[in-house]
């Protein structure tokens, strides 16, 4: 089996991860063994020394930004001082996922791949740029680029021959049980309860955590609104965050979905709060116990993979009429064969693992495959509500709860705990540097429909704590003015602070969405930007929004410049271009 591939993925939701997880089980399924790492993960000498085939796989994010865990390695190759035939011993293809309905479609690995030519890379196999708005979606173009890329392998590497599917592979992380002799093995959990139950493992695995204490967690819309949205203060010493920055939050399983997760499992049950030890998951080996692995580090609420099937299928008892059909029926979701089968099943209705255990019932997964079914609860982000503060930081949290087509309640993993936290309760957290710069002269367009006025808010507080004149618009938009009127509390009247308020269920309301305030607000919003360098701020929720909101600024430039609809698109692209106009949305 050769070891001298590498597969490196930049992701921002986890997409793009995906696809290269399953990408290394088909490797495996042709006797190949690939690395597996995140761009910024990777060790770069390796490239060098243990690499002859490089796979990258990658996500565009923002407006054709690189994802967070990929900047570092594209300002590494970026460097002017490297030689052009660093990489000359590479053999490498590139896979995008992008959506061209943005401007900067698949820009990322356009970058990427283009760099690595200027390197000495040598193509593999050609480059792929998948488009989820096509008709077959990003799957189909993975399914013609995986073939292109393992018909270049085979002609690389005489070994490749596909394994029977039927054998099991090894589990590549190394969950073993403590020792055998039970009063050793008591002996060791009773001197390491607390190492063992509590969240001893994130600072093994994340950088600069930092520790603080919830002090307000308050409810900021009505009680009888559907959305309930919080505005949570930490507690902390010696922060250092600036306007734009976002934190990371680490939240964990509550017990009793921990405990049911164990109960369908029996083996599980058993061995819950004896050590475990692991390998191959961070450098050194790690003793936690069952219990507090998937309490703290498995994300059990989230939605299944194609790469949880493709592996799942092998534990299923198919000894029985049931069990058989259960069997061919996760194998079907593990497969290409038709994607809408696992989209419908998971997918649509937004189905989590721990549901999909319970419902397979002739499962028995052995627990040393555990860590390759089941993905690590991934650091939830959210933009920052306040300005810089050494010992204070404030968020405003949509809490995301909603029901299925199924008719099931589906709360999401991260805020259903920040809900249940109450003051004095400590947490985790992190934040990640942000490279928005803002200047102290022009004016700036702020357009921020519910919680995307959060990132707002972090602007707003530092520039009035500043006593700064400058001028800012904000344009918010919330269904009603009684319900859910974020911001009605958060600043006092000050003359160079403009809200135009957009309420979009009520009637009386002058206006219903940030569009129609824009329009309504055209000759002033027109000479802002083209006359005194305003900077516009777009953020809040992905799908329409962000799009409508842009092509309401090309109205109004096509109207106070007097031009057509080309020359208009063409100024806004500049704009975002020169970093006069950022759209953040998810």
């Amino acid at each position: 089996m050769t070891d001298r591939i590498t597969i490196l993925y930049g992701s921002e939701t986890g997409n793009a991860e995906e696809y290269a997880k399953y990408l290394k089980q088909r490797l495996r399924s042709y006797n190949l063994k690939a690395k597996l790492s995140t761009l910024d993960g990777f060790p770069l000498k390796q490239l060098i020394t243990d690499t002859d085939y490089l796979i990258i796989i990658c996500s565009t994010t923002g407006q054709g930004e690189l994802p967070r865990n990929a900047k570092s390695f594209m300002k590494f190759i970026l460097k002017k001082k490297l030689p052009h035939d660093l990489f000359q011993h590479l053999h490498f293809t590139t896979f995008g996922l992008g959506d061209s309905s943005y401007v900067k479609y698949n820009y990322a690995i356009k970058k990427i791949h283009a760099r690595m030519t200027q390197l000495g890379c040598q193509e593999l196999s050609p480059r792929c740029e998948a488009d989820e708005m096509s008709p077959e979606g990003v799957d189909g173009f993975y399914l013609e680029w995986e073939t292109q890329l393992i018909a270049a392998l085979s002609q690389k590497i005489s070994i490749v021959k596909q394994i029977d599917d039927q054998v099991v592979p090894i589990p590549e992380f190394k969950v073993i049980m403590g020792k055998s002799k039970e009063d050793e093995a008591k002996a060791f959990v009773e001197a390491n309860t607390k190492a063992l139950s509590d969240n001893s493992l994130l600072p093994k695995i994340y950088n600069n955590l930092r520790h603080g204490t919830v002090f307000a967690n308050e409810r900021i819309t009505a009680k009888d609104h559907f959305q309930d949205v919080r505005h949570i203060k930490i507690k902390s010493k010696d922060l250092d965050y600036k306007v734009g920055d976002t934190i990371s939050l680490y939240p964990c399983n509550f017990d009793e979905d921990v405990q049911a997760l164990l109960e369908l499992q029996p083996q599980w049950l058993a061995i819950a709060d004896k050590q475990l030890r692991i390998k191959n998951l961070i450098d050194q080996e790690i003793h936690i116990t069952l219990r507090s692995l998937i309490k703290y580090h498995l994300d059990i609420m989230s939605i299944p993979r194609r790469s949880f099937f493709s592996m799942l299928w092998r534990f299923c008892d198919n000894g029985t009429e049931d069990g058989q059909r259960e069997q061919d029926k996760l194998r079907e979701f593990g497969a290409f064969d038709d994607p809408e089968e696992l989209y419908n099943y998971a997918n649509r209705p937004r189905r989590l693992i721990l549901e999909t255990i319970t419902e397979f019932s002739n499962l028995n997964i052995p627990v040393s495959y555990i860590l390759d079914l089941v993905p690590l609860i991934k650091p939830r982000m959210f933009s920052i509500a306040s300005r810089p503060n050494a010992d204070e930081v404030e968020l405003v949290v949509a809490i995301v709860e909603y029901k299925t087509i199924l008719r099931r309640t589906r709360k999401g993993l991260c805020t259903r705990w920040l809900k249940s936290l109450e003051p004095g309760d400590e947490i985790v957290f992190s934040f990640d540097k942000s490279p928005f710069v803002i200047d102290n002269d022009s004016p700036i367009i702020m357009v921020a429909p519910g919680t995307g006025v959060a990132p707002m808010k972090s602007l707003i507080d530092n520039l009035l704590y500043q006593n700064s004149t400058q001028e800012m618009f904000l344009f918010f938009g919330c269904r009603f003015e009684e319900r859910d009127h974020l911001i009605k509390n958060f600043w006092e009247k000050v003359p160079n602070l403009h809200i135009m308020n957009c309420f979009s269920r009520d009637a009386e309301s002058k206006y219903k969405y940030v569009q129609d305030a824009l329009i309504d607000q055209a000759s002033l919003v027109g000479d802002l930007v083209c006359n005194q360098n305003a900077k516009i701020f777009v953020c809040g929720s992905s799908g329409k929004m962000p799009r409508e909101v842009k092509l309401t600024f090309v109205e109004i430039i096509k109207r106070f410049l007097k031009v057509d609809d080309a020359q208009a698109q063409l100024f806004v692209n500049a704009l975002e271009d020169t970093g006069r106009y950022k759209e953040d949305a998810w």
